[in-house]
């Protein structure tokens, strides 16, 4: 009877230093001791529920999105009208405004916050980024008055284009920019902004002179 208690108290020793839980013995499941198991991470220590801001670096087309999307707010009348506008709150309305996160308005509030924007350059702002990036251009048509004072001021507003969009061109061929003679893709991007403006004044005044030029129509 000694021997045998014997026997299994060394079996027991020989079990623990190997860690193997001793005969009769069941392995616990606790965070210490010598048969304790190996603590595994759960899924939210492996990874991160939501991106380090910081860490996001959003495409060129999308930073650009982001960023008419806040002149867009902003002309609007802030946050809390957009908020009352489209139901979304002020801080999910950020996150489409930041150039950090990946979170993009929906074409619906797109639409909303436009329509309700101020009228002020560069207007309706995520319509006219949407354009760029697809390499079109939006004009915004004027009444069709065809009076002679809406006439003149579409000729000023095209002369006024055709003067800025030859002075960019000419100060980036002139040598004095910031690359020399090199048109760089920032002064070219500048004279293709007043070319964008030069086209809309183009097209307002052709379709106010079209509306001259057609016949009037017949009395149903």
């Amino acid at each position: 009877m000694k021997a045998a208690a014997q026997f299994l108290s060394a079996a027991t020793l020989a079990a623990s230093v190997d860690g193997i839980p001793p005969p009769g013995c069941r392995r616990r499941t606790s965070h210490c001791g010598i048969f304790a198991r190996p603590r595994r991470r759960t899924h939210r220590e492996s990874k991160p529920a939501f991106p380090v801001m910081g860490d996001v670096q959003l495409p060129v087309a999308e930073r650009r999105l982001a960023e008419a999307t806040k002149r867009a707010v902003q002309a609007a009348g802030g946050g809390k009208v957009c908020e009352d506008e489209t139901g979304l709150s002020d801080t999910r309305i950020s996150c489409f405004c930041s150039k950090n996160d990946r979170a993009s308005i929906s074409i619906r509030n797109a639409v909303r916050i436009d329509g309700i924007g101020a009228r002020e350059d560069g207007h309706p702002h995520i319509l006219n980024a949407m354009a760029s990036l697809l390499g079109a251009v939006v004009i915004m048509l004027p009444e069709r008055d065809g009076a002679e004072p809406c006439l003149r001021t579409g000729v000023m507003a095209l002369s006024i284009e055709v003067g800025d969009v030859s002075r960019a061109v000419s100060d980036a061929l002139a040598g004095t920019g910031e690359d020399g003679a090199k048109v760089t893709p920032r002064e070219a991007q500048a004279a293709l902004d007043h070319i964008a403006d030069l086209e809309r004044a183009t097209a307002k005044l052709r379709y106010q002179l079209e509306h001259i030029g057609s016949p009037p129509e017949a009395p149903p």
